[in-house]
């Protein structure tokens, strides 16, 4: 009977899992894509009628504005079709363009402008700046909504896991903690978004994958050492038993390497960490999936 759950424990260990949240989350940033857009072509043509008015040249943006349309309408077909390998591509290069078209408004600033044109600027800029603020804060409405839905849906499906691991008997008191800590999490997202700071968005979204990778570990642990007494009492090879212990001292050693932090310090640093943890863990899962196939068929 042991050995059957133990089967049933082992088939049902999978990374697989999409959070039905990610539409939701690339319309959100869609709406922030957009609202950065719209601002650039409304500031560009400020620029052009103040030219006009003061009779000083101005580059040509037509080029760079059609440009910037046609990726911003690629972003939203991405979004739409709840591509995300496309809409992280296209918002990478809509990114670039308006970069470029910054630049470019910057050097122009210095060919043959007068006072009188900056004061034009100057003096006209607060209504487009305001629409900005204005848009930008409806886009972190649905961004904070987003969030909130896609951890929510993640600590579901995490607690269903959990649940059905504790009902064949494992122990699962190392995923409980990370679940706790997932709900901490979910409380802190609406400070995050009360002012538009990347920073602080950030700071929530290295978090959420440090403690999803955390879950992965917790879990591969607690199916090792719920299956390593079993082996030990079955018709197993005694060299299969020493590598899932093997592999479990690797995970629990991972465990502690990729602690959990609420305290952010360093974006940069932290994401790092991350990028190593899952790096990591990854090798470790693929060991795993090695030796659970090993065992459910010889």
């Amino acid at each position: 009977m042991k050995q059957l759950l133990l089967a049933l424990v082992l088939i049902a260990a999978t990374f697989a899992w999409s959070n039905p949240a990610w539409p939701e989350v690339l319309e959100a940033r869609y709406a922030y894509a957009d609202c950065n857009v719209q601002f650039a072509k409304d500031f560009v043509e400020l620029r052009e009628e103040c030219a006009e008015e003061e009779d000083v040249p101005i580059f040509d943006s037509s080029e760079y504005i059609e440009d910037i349309d046609d990726n911003l309408a690629d972003l939203k077909d991405a979004a739409e079709d709840d591509d995300r390998l496309e809409f992280g591509l296209t918002q990478f290069v809509l990114g670039a363009d308006m970069l470029e078209l910054g630049l470019k408004i910057v050097g122009d600033a210095f060919t043959n402008k007068t006072a009188g044109f900056f004061d034009c600027v100057q003096s006209n800029k607060e209504p487009v700046e305001d629409d900005l603020k204005e848009c930008r804060e409806g886009a972190m409405e649905k961004a904070e909504s987003a969030a909130t839905h896609f951890l929510e849906n993640d600590l579901e499906h995490a607690e269903g896991i959990m649940e059905d691991l504790e009902d064949d008997g494992v122990d699962v008191s190392g995923m409980q903690a990370v679940i706790e800590d997932g709900d901490e999490l979910l409380e802190d997202i609406p400070a995050a978004y009360e002012e538009d700071n990347p920073t602080e968005v950030r700071k929530l979204t290295l978090r959420h994958s440090r403690l999803v990778d955390l879950f992965h570990l917790e879990r591969m642990s607690a199916i090792c050492e719920y299956a390593i007494p079993i082996l030990e009492d079955g018709n197993y090879d005694e060299e299969l038993v020493e590598e899932v212990e093997e592999l479990n001292s690797d995970i629990e050693e991972l465990i502690g390497d990729c602690e959990y932090s609420a305290d952010v310090e360093n974006n940069n640093e932290y994401a790092n960490e991350n990028l190593d943890c899952w790096a990591d863990t990854w090798d470790l899962y693929e060991e795993f999936v090695s030796l659970r196939n090993e065992i459910l068929f010889g």
